[in-house]
């Protein structure tokens, strides 16, 4: 006699029907392939200053974390600290220093000494720099800059943009 189960009835079975989890187990390597490839595409969410207009680029290249450097039309900023302020391109605390910054230089030197003093993991060998330039300045701003960076020890750069 067949016991019955809503619709359904199992012939010749006394026993507790054997559940096959073959679909179960196909539906969740879908989703789980679904969520993967839904994680590793989604653009990294980075706080800007409302004066910032970041360029356009198309690159293709994962987003990895950094020292944030933001160069606003009227001040310089590192992890959202004020440094200093600009005016015309012109730093206004380094007028007397054609090489270097030196707010923005012993800010990051600090943070040099932090990230040593605190063993920070960082995702490459090399610290990294983020600069969120507003793309109204000239080069020789941004180069003075970057190179300020890399006198306190970080050689290695990237742009924040907005990809296209």
């Amino acid at each position: 006699m067949g016991r019955g189960f809503g619709r359904f009835s199992v012939k010749g079975s006394t026993g507790v029907p054997q559940l096959n989890i073959t679909s179960l187990m196909d539906m969740m390597t879908i989703i789980l392939i679904f969520l993967l490839f839904s994680f590793s595409s989604q653009d990294q969410n980075i706080r800007l200053d409302e004066d910032v207009q970041l360029p356009r680029s198309n690159s293709e290249k994962p987003f990895k974390w950094a020292i944030n450097v933001t160069l606003a039309l009227d001040r310089l900023k590192v992890e959202d600290e004020f440094v200093c302020g600009l005016k015309d391109g012109r730093f206004l605390a380094a007028a007397d220093d054609r090489d270097r910054i030196g707010p923005l230089y012993e800010r990051l030197v600090r943070l040099k000494q932090i990230e040593g003093y605190r063993h920070v993991d960082r995702d490459s060998a090399e610290p990294v720099v983020i600069f969120h330039a507003d793309r109204r300045h000239r080069f020789e701003t941004l180069y003075k800059v970057m190179k300020t960076a890399a006198m306190a020890g970080y050689p290695n750069f990237r742009f924040a943009v907005i990809k296209d």
